[in-house]
């Protein structure tokens, strides 16, 4: 690797390394130096951070490398519309398949220096996002930078940005107001040294109200399943049916902040960068009381204004596409910071610049008046032209926005089924008695899953375990009744403790699992999945298995009648009937290891030849998978037919248990 780029490489990590600089690939690096073509000319070229890279893991494919004297030229034209900067920044690519470089591309390509970093510093936004925060910059600063008001990024910035330094060749850097920071040097070290000691500088002006915020604490004092099924549902109609996840911040600090006098005066304000708004919208939501009636008419107030706002942006800037009018960022005094996505990646992002966001302005409350960009500003971010071009273009996972919880999540059926769902787009919460079992199954899979302990055999258990899951992603979708047990015993020999331990997990934990799932449904008001594994051993049970049959059984009535009571809600209620799933991957059936030495032992086999004798033993003589076992409860919740009650066997095709 070039020396410079390794250098960039590694400050850029850095750079990102601090989240109260730069957050989810926000920020930008550069470095110059030269490269050859495959002519064996050498061409001086420029690495930017390229679109979709994150500074805090960025490795050199993430800095793709472009003909810098052909950006250079680009200098000289009057204007460039951003789809015009874009194209032309994409034909300076060494390589054309390398991702699109960063929309501030040109703006590093224009000033001299060998290394360029970018962030948008929570500490210099506080100090500049002010009435007097352009006298207080120079006062903080004096000539150490060029001082821009705020322009939108492209080539006007671009421009202005080189004028400025070409105007002060002395300066370490470039504030743009309300934007951010960008500091320059010969090393990677020196302008990343640079950074961080102009960013400690506005650290320190207001270090003490900072600590002070982070020292507060208050108590929460809703739970989040009480109001939040319900907030989510109301933030789905708003948005003609779209699915949103939340994410829930709730640090001491955070609800002590929510509870200032003044606090909706100061938070319910324009967000710190407009970078931002992509994320948050232009302004968050304030919810002063859960009450369902409160709630409806904060959101309605909200989309209102947020009409008008649009508006009057459209009016001003030309014919955009509208987005959903729904807020991305709930502020609930007594509860804490809501992030909401289309997705909980983006509901993760918009909570987390939330959260910055609340620490910042709550800690510079009392040093001046917090002054956002005006609203046009924040409507030409909002609605720019590169964003409006991707809308429609992403097609949408079947499962996207939605909200999966499997009980029995850490053993290998529940593993299975997750890994079907979270491939179609769902987050998914692991529900398992074995907290280890699901946190393993959970960094396995990777991705948007939370693992919460949950015995299901109490309803309180369950209740608790539902409100951690509000808490994580606001609601539920689809509930998997999945816990299971089993014990080997003839009926003579089966004692009563065993037989009420089966019932207990089997059926009387599917009960409080209908219960407590159907209450969340019923309360977001969007429908729902509820998808049982039952068994293959309902239509066919087995000799010595009569507390593991007849429990399944149970449960499948239960199930039954359930799809009979929640179909008034649109909440589908169904089962798969699986057959020897021996493991997913390197996760192993707990309930295999229970009955499998008995099985084997009663065909006068070896364990080692009982996953081969089940699989020959069905029609198919196929080898039933966990996630075959997915793929079903997939079908079922997505909602792909208008099917209730229904049984699908997954089992290769047992003739014993062909429904009669």
């Amino acid at each position: 690797m070039d020396p410079i780029l390794a250098e960039r490489v590694r400050t850029s990590r850095l750079l990102g390394a601090d989240p109260s600089l730069v957050l989810h690939g926000g920020g930008n690096t550069s470095a110059k130096g030269t490269a050859q073509d495959l002519l064996g000319r050498t061409l001086e070229v420029i690495w930017v951070k390229g679109s979709g890279w994150d500074l805090g893991s960025i490795e050199a494919p993430g800095l793709p490398a472009l003909d810098l004297a052909r950006l250079r030229e680009l200098r000289a034209l009057e204007s460039l519309t951003d789809e015009d900067m874009v194209r032309e920044v994409r034909r300076c690519l060494l390589d054309p398949q390398a991702p699109n470089p960063s929309v501030e591309t040109l703006l590093h390509a224009f000033l001299p220096h060998r290394f360029i970093d970018h962030s948008h510093a929570d500490a210099i936004l506080a100090v500049s996002n002010r009435t007097d925060g352009e006298a207080l910059c120079q006062q903080l600063f004096g000539n150490r930078v060029a001082y821009l008001p705020f322009i939108m990024p492209g080539f006007p910035l671009a421009k202005a940005v080189a004028d400025a330094v070409e105007a002060n060749p002395q300066v370490e850097g470039v504030l743009l107001h309300q934007h951010g920071l960008f500091t320059f040097g010969e090393t990677g070290q020196e302008s990343l040294d640079r950074h961080t000691a102009l960013v400690e500088i506005a650290r320190d002006y207001y270090a003490a109200e900072h600590a002070a915020t982070l020292a507060s604490a208050a108590e929460p004092q809703l739970r989040a399943d009480a109001f939040l099924p319900t907030l989510r549902g109301m933030l789905s109609a708003g948005a003609d049916g779209t699915p949103f996840v939340l994410d829930t911040r709730a640090e001491p600090w955070m609800l002590a902040a929510l509870e200032q006098a003044n606090a909706a005066e100061v938070l319910v304000t324009p967000p710190l960068t407009p970078d931002h708004a992509l994320r948050t919208k232009n302004l968050p939501c304030w919810l002063a009381s859960t009450a369902k009636e409160d709630m409806q008419n904060a959101l309605v107030q909200y989309a209102e204004a947020y009409a008008e706002y649009f508006a009057r942006g459209q009016e001003s800037r030309g014919s955009r596409t509208a987005l959903d009018p729904m807020p991305r960022v709930v502020l609930v005094p007594g509860y804490g910071i809501i992030g909401v996505g289309g997705d909980a990646k983006a509901a993760a992002i918009a909570a987390d610049l939330a959260e910055h966001t609340v620490l910042t302005k709550t800690a510079m409350a009392s040093l001046g008046t917090y002054q956002g960009l005006p609203e046009l500003d924040l409507f030409d971010m909002e609605y720019w032209s590169l964003e409006q071009a991707k809308l429609g273009k992403k097609i949408p996972a079947e499962l996207q926005g939605q909200v999966a919880v499997i009980t029995g999540g850490g053993g290998a059926i529940g593993e299975g089924i997750a890994r079907v769902l979270l491939d179609a787009g769902a987050a998914v919460a692991l529900l398992d008695y074995n907290l280890e079992a699901a946190e393993a199954a959970a960094a396995r899979l990777g991705g948007p899953v939370c693992a919460v302990a949950a015995d299901v055999t109490g309803a309180g258990a369950m209740r608790e375990a539902i409100n951690q899951v509000c808490m994580r992603f606001g609601g539920v979708d689809i509930v998997v009744a999945n816990a299971g047990i089993a014990h080997v015993a003839a009926l003579e020999d089966l004692s009563s403790v065993d037989w009420e331990r089966v019932v207990a997990v089997n059926q009387t934990g599917v009960l409080h699992t209908l219960q407590v799932g159907g209450e969340v449904l019923r309360q977001q008001g969007r429908g729902g999945s509820i998808v049982l594994v039952s068994s293959k051993n309902v239509l066919a049970p087995g000799a010595s298995f009569g507390a593991y049959s007849a429990s399944k059984a149970g449960a499948h009535q239960l199930a039954k009648v359930a799809a009979m009571e929640l179909a008034v809600e649109q909440i589908h209620v169904n089962m798969v009937c699986p057959d020897a799933v021996f493991r997913h991957g390197e996760n192993p059936s707990g309930l295999w290891a229970t009955v499998g030495p008995d099985r084997a032992k009663s065909r006068g086999l070896n364990e080692g030849e009982l996953e081969e004798f089940y699989r020959q033993r069905n029609l198919l003589q196929a080898e039933v998978g966990a996630e075959d076992v997915g793929q079903a409860v997939l079908f079922f919740a997505a909602r792909r037919t208008p099917t209730t009650g229904a049984s699908l066997p997954v089992d290769g095709g047992v003739a014993a248990a062909f429904p009669r």
